[in-house]
């Protein structure tokens, strides 16, 4: 079966979704066996970075550079924004709130990239977002409000980092739709997670980590795991779907991230899963298809 370019542009951005929405699992496991947040980014950007250095190398050896000092800045700052400061912000935020209602406050980025659009790229938006970004919130408070009702320490603060994490993510995608047309999408994610991980690196050298050769093989492992599978592998087969697809679509297309995540968290992570929790996820989900 030979797939058209917009379906391949679909299944790129089903399957980085899939393995995205896994993340939130894994790291609520790392935490659990002690591994901090701070020491968990840190030995992910260290697992990813000779991968995204190789690929970059060979990219430019087969297309060569043909990149300006301004693109590279744009991505530069594009992939800090994202893979340094929302990935922090997101891991900092999953101490506090379920794997859950993180996949479901991070799953709203969509409406903001449309609202980024429409404010600073003057593009048109359906007349719909509003209606959208109410009934996806609306389902969002109902998701919190039911976390809330099982017992849970500063859910509020929790929602607002992983909240600001996706705000980031929003302006990640117009970025990742402007650069990747300009410079291809491979060029483009690896000069981001480079520039991410430059950063990230320099973090955690000023703020100062736990020694990184004390943990266990499983933590190391599991650290691997997110590296590759959880961000290396869905950080290229999404940035190859929006660009056949556009941002707006590819978020519409990945509704299945939230449902995986919030079935695999109460399955593995025995957490809480109520009427009011598929109530607030099918609103969420309602909301975002109402972009389309």
């Amino acid at each position: 079966m030979i797939l058209t370019k917009q379906q391949q542009g679909i299944l790129y951005v089903v399957m980085g979704t899939l393995l995205f929405s896994s993340k939130a699992i894994i790291v609520k496991m790392l935490f659990q066996a002690g591994l901090g947040a701070l020491e968990l980014q840190t030995l992910r950007m260290l697992v990813i970075l000779p991968f995204y250095l190789g690929i970059l190398f060979w990219t430019v050896k087969r297309r060569g550079w043909g990149v300006s000092n301004k693109d590279v800045i744009g991505a530069v700052v594009a992939g800090v924004a994202c893979y340094h400061i929302a990935s922090y912000l997101d891991l900092q935020g999953l101490l506090y709130i379920s794997a859950g209602l993180e996949r479901m406050i991070l799953f709203c980025y969509p409406a903001i990239s449309m609202l980024f659009a429409w404010l600073f790229l003057k593009e048109s938006v359906s007349p719909r977002l509003w209606s959208a970004l109410l009934v996806a919130y609306s389902g969002i408070g109902m998701f919190f409000f039911a976390d809330l009702s099982f017992g849970g320490d500063n859910l509020w603060l929790g929602s607002l980092l992983v909240f600001i994490a996706s705000i980031f993510t929003a302006w990640y995608m117009i970025a990742n739709q402007i650069y990747s047309r300009r410079i291809g999408s491979q060029r483009f994610t690896c000069i981001a997670m480079i520039g991410a991980v430059t950063t990230m690196l320099m973090h955690a050298t000023v703020v100062g980590v736990q020694d990184l050769t004390s943990f266990t093989w499983p933590m190391y492992t599991g650290a691997a795991v997110i590296a590759i599978f959880c961000t290396l592998i869905p950080s290229f087969l999404v940035s190859a779907g929006v660009k056949i697809i556009g941002a707006s679509q590819a978020g519409i297309v990945s509704a299945v991230g939230p449902l995986m995540t919030i079935m695999l968290s109460n399955y593995i992570l025995q957490e809480p899963l109520g009427w009011m929790h598929f109530c607030g996820l099918a609103l969420v989900i309602l909301g975002m298809r109402l972009l389309k």
